[in-house]
């Protein structure tokens, strides 16, 4: 329904009509299956703690499908029925690899041996782009030519070097 098709109708059927959506919001699609806790028994004060003084249940459990919440409807808040949480811990387990032991050994782990295609790499690439800046990786080869001629003398020091001042007593 749209909103275009309360036009119509009284205030009190379109109210109705409200009441029953929010309702049926309530309502899960399918019975679920029920939360069963079973209490401790006090057995401080009893003859014989033994025996479980418990009543039998005279109600039969229904069985239900296990619950799934892609296949179900629950309008409860973010607990579902416990059946669909338990069958599905091994699948977590084995999404956080839980389900393999932890093995210090030989045979716990696959390493190829160095002649394997995984170290070898044969691929070569056959794209050779025309370099638009030839000279970009060309590299340079200067002259051995060391133009401090008082090496002794001028920037000798690691630190604390006036190379200005020590040319300027050169000339002196």
């Amino acid at each position: 329904m749209n909103i275009h098709s309360f036009s119509d109708e009284p205030t009190s059927l379109r109210q109705q009509i409200t009441y029953e959506r929010s309702y049926e919001r309530n309502i899960p699609s399918q019975p679920l299956q029920p939360y069963l806790d079973a209490r401790p028994v006090q057995t401080k004060f009893s003859i014989f703690p033994i025996i479980d003084p418990r009543m039998q249940i005279q109600t039969p459990l229904i069985q239900q499908a296990t619950y799934s919440p892609e296949t179900v409807f629950n309008p409860g808040n973010d607990f579902g029925p416990w059946s669909g949480y338990s069958s599905n811990v091994n699948k977590e387990s084995e999404l956080k690899n839980q389900i393999y032991a932890n093995t210090y050994c030989s045979q716990a782990s696959y390493i190829p041996s160095s002649n394997s295609s995984l170290y070898k790499i044969n691929w070569q690439n056959q794209y050779r782009p025309e370099q638009p800046f030839p000279d970009l990786f060309k590299t340079e080869q200067f002259c051995p030519v060391n133009p401090n001629l008082n090496p002794n003398v001028v920037g000798f020091a690691l630190f604390n070097n006036s190379t200005r001042s020590q040319t300027k007593d050169l000339t002196k």
